[in-house]
């Protein structure tokens, strides 16, 4: 082979090496470049993923929050209103107290309160005005002393001998004992509007 031959042959082995080096360094190249851009759109993904999770956690705690203030302002208004009624319950007391129907369950409603002190040396204190009713209910207990007091509300306290029982039948503290019932009995009629 002649020199120029040996040339031309080692040129085009040259050649070919090169351009299979070349390929192989491409199909490197692609695959790597492929690689990194399944690499980069999977972190994209995850990134967006757990962005989405945290906006969407952040939305739902904004949600609850507005649920909560929304829950507080109707109990607020509904406990509002519930004093208002019972505000207005007591106010109507002292006109309750003078209803016919009012004196005429007196006499019983001092003998449940009876029940509760023993023998008949006890003292009923009464406000003033109830006071004619109050004996009238008594009067078959002639040892029982009825005692007027200015500062007494509606209704009447019974103390037993001593002092040891003491039954509070006035009607601002009946309200105040049923407060809590007749405040579910309101709400439940609030729901039913």
């Amino acid at each position: 082979m002649a020199g120029s031959d040996l040339d031309a042959e080692l040129r085009r082995a040259a050649n070919e090496t090169a351009e299979s080096i070349l390929d192989a360094a491409r199909g490197d190249s692609e695959r790597v470049a492929s690689q990194s851009e399944r690499a980069i759109e999977g972190r994209r993904r995850e990134l967006m993923e757990r962005k989405e999770a945290e906006y969407g956690a952040d939305a739902r705690r904004a949600i609850a929050a507005e649920r909560h203030a929304a829950m507080r302002a109707v109990l607020m208004a509904r406990t509002t209103l519930v004093d208002r009624v019972l505000e207005r319950a007591r106010g109507l007391l002292p006109e309750a107290a003078m209803d016919e129907r009012y004196l005429e369950a007196l006499g019983a409603e001092l003998a449940e309160a009876w029940m509760f002190v023993e023998g008949d040396d006890a003292v009923v204190r009464c406000s003033p005005v109830l006071e004619p009713a109050v004996r009238k209910a008594l009067s078959d207990r002639p040892r029982v002393r009825v005692e007027p007091d200015e500062e007494m509300g509606t209704g009447f306290i019974v103390v037993g001998a001593g002092g040891s029982v003491v039954v509070d039948g006035q009607l601002e503290a009946r309200i105040g004992r049923l407060a809590s019932t007749l405040a579910i009995e309101i709400h439940a009629r609030l729901k039913e509007l």
